[in-house]
């Protein structure tokens, strides 16, 4: 893995637009834009299979944890309130389906992969790994910046199609034109809409109108529900039997009609699923470590710092988001990094400080998609500092072919 300067193309902000990814421009570290194509992540063939091995394992593994979690009764850690730990057991004992989800993981450029956490229930950068990186590839190849027979571990938007028709058809037993909400929230109280989400559930509708569903896009806020009905209804009093939602359980729990969740089981399918409660908090960390202790991929996670004394570690709020509230600490146990945010309150989980590959100036944290359970594509993100945070930049990767390898 190594980083390399490339040109951008001359019309690239307009080629982004036509694949439906237009937060392109918002600010990034240093004022500079999310996306950035004045540079590549390039890999050899062995080190994606590698995170592809990695990412199939941990998602096996996460399986074991919430399994373990369910029969054990141990929702409390995750701060799942006890009127709502019925639904969770409900869902994974049903099997309720899931489309997707990414880990964030940390390469060492040496052949050691840990994970950093698993983002299972609202993950984002979704248009720009799929459609825009994609894009990206293909007319960087075709202008000659990349190698002709570059390639991209992205099979993501064909896996979203497969994914969404067999939910459809083996999992929901539905025929063709089947409707499908879809929900992201509108804004946070400003009333500007929150572009970045907006376009992520645009491009899932997308990939679900394609495998066979009619869907609707709506809002957060408009969601309500119908006592006179017991079910949930959009703004137009449409019922919403299947509800894809880039909203996170937990924040549903505390909405207005969270106490009617319980109750909606029969009237209303979520994806992502409420069993993913166990899996987009980071006590899942600390349940991975005590279930397999050792494990090549797994970092030490702990729900106290005294068991990393001596060691430098990370304390990580258990629902937060985009590094907020992230504190690194060196061995002495001195921060020596932090983020602000909005998090906190819900307690910590501290994990082992993971090493990255040495990437001058850069630390680049690489999300691999699982969809259904495939390893399905990787997307990169990189800051000058050591917490990956909302600034952090977006930059494609490539696949170099073989006989480049070879010269080299």
């Amino acid at each position: 893995m190594r980083r390399v300067e490339i040109t951008p193309r001359p019309n690239w902000r307009e080629r982004l637009d036509e694949v439906g990814f237009s937060f392109y421009d918002l600010e990034s570290e240093g004022g500079r834009p999310y996306w950035s194509e004045s540079a590549a992540y390039v890999f050899r063939m062995p080190e994606i299979e590698l995170l592809e091995q990695a990412t199939a394992e941990l998602f096996a593994r996460c399986m074991d944890a919430v399994e373990f979690v369910v029969r054990q009764g141990r929702f409390d850690e995750f701060g799942i309130p006890e009127r709502f730990h019925e639904l969770v057991r409900a869902s994974w004992d049903d099997d309720d389906p899931t489309v997707y989800g990414r880990f964030d993981l940390a390469y060492d450029g040496d052949g050691t992969v840990k994970l950093l956490e698993f983002n299972a229930d609202t993950p984002t950068s979704l248009v720009e790994t799929a459609a825009a990186q994609w894009q990206w590839l293909e007319e960087q190849t075709a202008r000659g910046v990349l190698p002709a027979e570059a390639d991209q571990f992205n099979g993501l938007h064909e896996l979203l199609i497969e994914q969404w028709e067999h939910v459809r058809t083996a999992r929901w037993g539905l025929a063709p034109g089947a409707r499908l909400h879809l929900a992201s929230l509108h804004d946070t109280g400003d009333g500007e809409l929150i572009v970045e989400d907006f376009d992520t559930v645009a491009y899932m509708a997308e990939t679900a109108s394609a495998a066979g569903f009619d869907p609707k896009l709506i809002f957060m806020e408009d969601v309500r529900w119908s006592v006179d009905d017991a079910t949930f209804l959009d703004a137009d009093d449409e019922p919403i039997r299947r509800i894809f939602k880039l909203y996170p359980w937990e924040w549903m729990l505390a909405e207005q009609f969270g106490g009617f969740l319980p109750a909606s089981r029969g009237a209303t399918q979520w994806v992502e699923p409420a069993w993913k409660l166990l899996l987009s908090n980071k006590q899942l960390l600390v349940v991975l470590w005590e279930l397999f202790p050792g494990h090549p991929n797994l970092l030490p996670a702990f729900a106290s710092a005294d068991a990393l004394a001596g060691c430098a570690h990370v304390a990580k709020p258990r629902l937060g988001r985009e590094g907020a509230n992230v504190r690194l600490m060196d061995a002495s146990g001195v921060v020596i990094a932090s983020a602000e945010g909005a998090y906190g309150d819900e307690g910590f989980v501290y994990q082992e400080r993971a090493r990255f590959a040495p990437i001058p100036g850069k630390t680049a944290v690489i999300g691999s998609w699982i969809v259904g359970e495939t390893p399905a594509g990787i997307d990169l993100r990189e800051t000058s500092g050591p917490i990956t945070g909302d600034l952090a930049e977006f930059v494609p990767h490539y696949i170099e072919p073989d006989h480049t390898q070879e010269a080299s």
